[in-house]
């Protein structure tokens, strides 16, 4: 797969075929990875991950219900050309993410990851490093008061082009009927989900959110910080089995000099809001969204 496709503003028919790579596939009874699910629960949203995944999001849950659905990958994923393509936690053709050290602590306290354990708290922060070729990542995922923050933060060890990069991606379940959106400037955007398989990019989003009226619950998420050198662009892949939302960054060079960094946090929040009134708390929530 040509990763560079992917830089475009909207995705091509290639592009849509290498994001397809990311499906989750069912764990059965006999799957070892079923007994490798990790939770952990804070204010209402409960996280699901697996080792096996490198410890990155399988699941997302508020108050019971699923919001984000194991019908694809979440994680970071980069196109190294030179590594043979794709690296990271889904698109895999050019190697998997491998996870250096993880560490997780629970209101303050240091705790064992153990398989099928659940680990609830006010304050949750689960720590990785590891590697993606020649870069490196440390990421960072807190789950406070029933906000999840995630921050990654990519360093080249050595030159290196990467053409592509998806820092952050949620599976948004393919409940959601809507999206709305707000620009750093204010300005607001809305569509309608139409499982037409296309994926469209937006530059200077500030947040998104969507809304599953049969849960009637929505879904925000807020650009925390990004590093300078690098544009950010946000967009929904419409589809029948999720709508994936995808972040991606562009910084200003595909050729990465060792020790070039990138830096970006984002915050998720779920709420609860009758469907005549989803887009007013959509924004009272988003503003209430602040980095760590």
């Amino acid at each position: 797969m040509i990763c560079h496709l992917f830089v475009r503003q909207q995705a091509t028919i290639c592009g849509l075929i290498c994001l397809a790579l990311a499906i989750c596939l069912p764990v059965g009874a006999d799957d070892p990875r079923e007994a490798a699910v990790v939770t952990l629960r804070s204010g209402g949203l409960m996280i699901e991950l697996q080792q096996a995944h490198a410890w990155n999001i399988q699941r997302i849950l508020y108050q019971g219900g699923e919001v984000g659905s194991c019908t694809g990958a979440y994680g970071l994923v980069a196109c190294i050309p030179a590594a043979g393509g794709w690296v990271g936690s889904a698109h895999t053709e050019g190697g998997i993410e491998q996870v250096q050290e993880v560490g997780l602590i629970v209101d303050g306290e240091r705790a064992e990851l153990a398989d099928g354990a659940v680990y609830t708290g006010e304050r949750i922060v689960l720590t990785k490093r590891s590697m993606l070729d020649k870069l490196q990542l440390e990421a960072m995922l807190v789950l406070d008061s029933g906000t999840l923050i995630q921050r990654h933060e990519l360093s080249a060890t050595e030159d290196i082009i990467v053409t592509t990069l998806y820092p952050f991606m949620y599976c948004i379940t393919a409940e959601t009927r809507r999206w709305l959106a707000s620009t750093s400037g204010g300005e607001e955007q809305s569509g309608t989900f139409a499982s037409g398989r296309e994926l469209e990019w937006h530059e200077d989003w500030d947040w998104t959110a969507t809304y599953l009226p049969e849960q009637r619950t929505g879904v925000v998420l807020r650009h925390l910080s990004v590093t300078d050198g690098a544009q950010t662009f946000t967009g929904y892949w419409d589809t029948e089995r999720y709508h994936k939302l995808y972040v991606k960054w562009v910084p200003e060079q595909t050729t990465w000099r060792e020790g070039q960094r990138l830096r970006g946090e984002v915050a998720l929040r779920c709420y609860e809001a009758p469907p005549a009134d989803w887009e007013s708390v959509a924004r009272a929530t988003a503003a209430g969204l602040v980095g760590e």
